[in-house]
């Protein structure tokens, strides 16, 4: 049988890196792409059988790329993780900038749309796929002074159900992963921000998100990656249109 082949977007850090690291574990083949070109070649030159692609996700062109590269060298798709995401310092709405809320909708969700868009006909060709978005616990579950990030998820998961509902016809699985706070470069911005907010330390601010965790942790981004790599697999081949949780119990208090 021919090695799968995942594509992996925003995956030069982060729970991106992770995710690849695991699908390449698992025995795929993995296309890291991500906008910091010479990070993400050095992150794929780690790994057994892997490709790296400069990708912006706020472009359709390099959406098309990504997808002619992939082919180009594998012949085929068959996971698409839509990783990429992004986020700004917490601030109260009336203070929030059209950039800066541009900037937040553009790659979280126009950046989902785009690449999706580009490799549904490979998998409607194939007759199979699995296409999985990285949304969040504030895609279920909102929170204050985050107005653009929880808008850009709550629209990354009602475009999974849609996604979902059209693309089961053709053997294509959609859904959706929610973390809740792992301890990334972006939660470290939301984290400074929520300090500022509160009168807080930074140190201060970690454990105040902490103490919000019915289980008392933060996820890792390994643990994210684990449950990427069962939606992957082919134990989860009838499981679509489904929102998975992460979080140590955010989502339910």
């Amino acid at each position: 049988m021919a090695q799968q082949v995942a594509v992996v977007t925003g995956a030069a850090k982060g729970i991106g890196l992770a995710i690849a690291r695991r699908l390449s574990d698992e025995g795929f083949a993995v296309v890291l792409s991500d906008i910091d070109v010479e990070e993400v070649k050095a992150r794929a030159a780690e790994l057994p059988e892997a490709l790296a692609v400069e990708h912006d996700v706020r472009s359709p062109e390099h959406a098309r790329r990504l997808v002619e590269e992939t082919l180009s060298r594998y012949g085929r798709i068959d996971v698409l993780v839509n990783n990429a995401g992004t986020n700004i310092h917490s601030h109260p709405t009336a203070e929030i900038t059209d950039e800066d809320f541009d900037f937040v909708l553009d790659i979280n969700v126009k950046g989902t749309f785009y690449t999706t868009r580009a490799v549904i006909p490979v998998m409607t060709e194939r007759g199979s796929g699995r296409i999985i978005n990285m949304s969040s616990i504030l895609g279920l579950k909102p929170a204050p002074y985050v107005a653009p990030y929880v808008t850009s998820k709550f629209a990354v998961t009602g475009m999974t159900l849609s996604l979902a509902a059209e693309l089961a016809q053709h053997g294509i699985t959609v859904n959706s992963v929610h973390p809740g706070i792992v301890a990334t470069a972006l939660h470290e911005r939301v984290t400074e921000g929520i300090s500022q907010l509160r009168g807080l330390s930074v140190g201060d601010a970690w454990e105040w998100f902490r103490e919000g965790i019915p289980m008392g942790r933060f996820q890792t981004a390994e643990d994210v990656a684990a449950l990427v790599a069962f939606l992957a697999s082919d134990a989860a081949k009838d499981v679509t249109g489904s929102s998975f949780k992460i979080d140590g119990g955010m989502g339910v208090v």
